[in-house]
């Protein structure tokens, strides 16, 4: 990821105040590029701000719980080494979050090229925005309409459910969508395109050639979505 990885931390720098509120982990997951050193590098150049945590590769999941433990803040988000925010629209986020009280935040997200040409907007439009609202009056079947790149969750509903995500296979940002879903019950909406999600790499996990051979993980964390949703 080292070669994406500048670009993700650098969409995160915003604007003083702003760093302030923020809190990033960078979880390196026992790589063997320069992705460490990288992020290093930010961490030393704000260190109220950045955190790197080195570990062993465990996969996604595993990141994602490691993140969890670790986490501090209000509200937490998830961002893969290989996407972007719009930093614009962060900062937006992250001075309205602090006046907020719901238990998940949604926002638009583009799909984009490696070289960060448009593909397509994807927009909430079964939400309305700017207001606070009962999350089960706009959404009956939230995987049909909300995707990871969307979601903000209020850490303190996954620490009061005792959320961790399955480790040692791929796909589970399905799962980051789908079980916490079911404990939400207030939500707001900013129609914001946040989350710069880059389809295109090559060896990328939702590549055609790539959920081919990793068939029986995607089989795997589908039902386990089943028996969750049972």
């Amino acid at each position: 990821m080292e070669k994406y990885l500048r670009r993700c931390l650098d969409s995160l720098i915003i604007d003083e105040e702003g760093m302030k509120q923020l809190e990033v982990l960078v979880i390196n997951d026992g790589s063997k590029d320069s992705s460490s050193q990288i992020a290093h590098e930010y961490q030393d150049k704000y260190p109220e701000t950045y955190r790197v945590i080195d570990k062993e590769n465990g996969n996604y999941g595993s990141c994602i719980n490691r993140g969890l433990k670790e986490a501090t803040g209000k509200y937490v988000k998830v961002l893969d080494a290989d996407d972007w925010f719009d930093t614009k629209a962060l900062a937006t986020v992250v001075n309205n979050i602090s006046e907020i009280d719901v238990d998940l935040v949604l926002t638009s997200f583009n799909e984009v090229t490696p070289e960060g040409d448009l593909l397509n907007k994807r927009q909430l439009r079964h939400f309305p925005s700017n207001q606070k609202i009962l999350f089960a009056d706009y959404c009956v079947n939230p995987y049909n309409l909300i995707r990871m790149h969307s979601v903000i969750y209020r850490r303190k509903l996954l620490v009061d459910i005792k959320y961790t995500q399955s480790e040692g296979i791929s796909y589970t940002d399905m799962q980051w969508v789908f079980s916490p879903m079911a404990y939400v019950k207030t939500a707001i909406h900013y129609p914001l395109y946040l989350y710069q999600y880059m389809l295109g790499r090559e060896g990328q996990t939702m590549d055609p050639e790539v959920v081919k051979k990793n068939f029986d993980q995607l089989m795997k964390m589908i039902e386990g979505m089943i028996k969750a949703y049972i």
